[in-house]
């Protein structure tokens, strides 16, 4: 599908004339809807007509132009590497007892490790010899193999075998230091299944074998997971718009094209945008009307703020080389349900280009306004990423978005407090997508509030030499 059908090409540019014979120029004075008409010499007005018209169209045919590049480069078959070309379940060893065979048989856990430089780079050869991380950060936990076995099971979807596996650990009681991670593993299991009544069970049994107190149900977190049962786990896909709102926007928009494929909801950040000129306008509102059309669900971030860095450029009886901005700053006030606004912007595009006022049509679609205010308040955004509940299949959207949050940030941190599961394959890619950020200069990698089932699965995975990996408190 070309990105004229995509974006959707306007059909009905209607060419401007004059609605007088004596060609007169209309502007509306402060405060008045009065109408002015100057007279001035028939050829010369129109000679400046037919010089306004000509960089319009011209203006139009850059526009055109930028998206038939745009159209021919996607394509094009691209091809995105994938850590694994599948994703890869762990068998256990032993067909009567996998439990017990895994947890009695050395030889199972020296052929479990060596199995691990299969799957992933070495990490040494990835960063080169030299990191910014301490010795002391590249690992927070020791390595034990049949907790990371566990750990790998529970990404591949194996529940119930990580739950036998983790209660015969416990009853074994043999990984001297490691055990209470066994038992946090095991708590964690039962968190996310919203299982309760085993959550309570463990919990007598942990306070009679350490005599201290247990870790605690989490019920606003098992009533948040109940209430969204019915809607993605996945991160709402975001993409922060540039500095300069001009022709090289057309990147972004390539970007946001393949984020609209993946999901109903986009979060689109103005914060950023500085300046803006016609051609970038024309690309945006372009893109605005096709997610108008999808109804897809929009999170505007300071869209408020981008109306003023739109109203700087234009002027009240000003022909520029094309309308685009004015419709832009039209369309977005309709987004964000500015009624007053829209009107009052609307009789100005009306006495600029001598046309009826379009009127004010409410949003089909969900449209969300956040200041960045807001977002700082609500989701900590500004020293913060959050992770997602569940992390699995192609990783690409989410590493973008840690990437760009990264721009702003020597310290990346990476919330995991709603973290529950990263899937096998899932946790290859992020590994491979996070290293080239790791080898930058001065900049720092930190997984917080990790669950003890994804902490043991990074570290079988590697990601505790790339990061530092702190697990949540019990």
């Amino acid at each position: 599908m070309g990105i004229f059908s995509l974006f959707g090409k306007k059909n009905d540019h209607q060419e401007k004339s004059a609605s007088d014979s004596s060609s007169s120029k209309k502007t509306r004075s402060k405060g008045q809807n009065t109408v002015i008409a100057a007279p001035l010499n028939d050829e010369a007005f129109s000679q400046s007509i037919m010089a306004q018209r000509h960089i319009a169209r011209a203006t139009e045919r850059k526009i055109d132009a930028i998206e038939f590049e745009m159209s021919r480069d996607m394509g094009r078959t691209r091809t995105l590497p994938s850590a694994t070309s599948s994703n890869p379940k762990p068998s256990l060893i032993g067909a009567r007892d996998p439990v017990r065979n895994l947890l009695e048989e050395e030889a199972s856990f020296s052929d479990f490790e060596s199995t691990l430089p299969l799957i992933i780079p070495s990490t040494d050869y990835l960063l080169g010899q030299n990191t910014n991380l301490a010795t002391s950060v590249l690992t927070q936990s020791e390595s034990v193999p049949v907790l990371e076995e566990a750990a790998i099971l529970f990404a591949s979807g194996q529940k119930d075998i990580t739950e036998q596996m983790l209660q015969t650990v416990i009853q074994q009681d043999n990984l001297g230091n490691a055990m209470q991670t066994a038992w946090y593993m095991l708590f964690d299991l039962y968190q996310i299944c919203n299982d309760q009544s085993a959550f309570e069970q463990l919990s007598l049994e942990y306070a009679s074998k350490f005599e201290t107190s247990p870790p605690l149900w989490d019920s606003a977190a098992s009533k948040a997971r109940e209430s969204s049962d019915s809607t993605s786990d996945n991160a709402t896909p975001s993409l922060t718009f540039p500095h300069q709102l001009d022709a090289s926007l057309i990147r972004s928009l390539e970007k946001l094209q393949q984020l609209s494929k993946q999901s109903s909801s986009l979060r689109l950040d103005f914060t950023r945008v500085k300046q803006v000129d016609p051609v970038g306008c024309g690309l945006l509102l372009r893109t605005f009307k096709h997610l108008k059309k999808s109804n897809h669900e929009l999170i505007l971030v300071g869209a408020q703020d981008f109306t003023d860095k739109i109203r700087s450029i234009l002027e009240i009886g000003r022909r520029d080389e094309t309308e685009a901005p004015w419709l832009l700053l039209l369309e977005i006030l309709q987004l964000l349900h500015f009624e007053k606004a829209f009107e009052e912007t609307s009789i100005d595009y009306c006495v600029t280009f001598e046309v009826s006022p379009p009127s004010f049509e409410a949003p089909k679609n969900r449209v969300i306004s956040a200041s960045l205010q807001d977002i700082n308040m609500n989701e900590e955004l500004s020293d913060r990423f959050i992770m997602p509940a569940v992390i699995e299949g192609r990783t690409e959207s989410l590493i973008s978005q840690i990437l760009e949050h990264a721009k702003l940030h020597n310290t990346v941190l990476l919330d995991c407090s709603h973290l529950e599961r990263v899937e096998f394959g899932a946790s290859a890619q992020l590994l491979s997508g996070l290293v080239p950020l790791a080898g930058k200069k001065d900049t720092t990698i930190e997984f917080h509030e990790v669950n003890y089932l994804v902490m043991c699965l990074f570290n079988a995975m590697g990601l505790k030499n790339v990061a530092a990996i702190f697990p949540r408190k019990h």
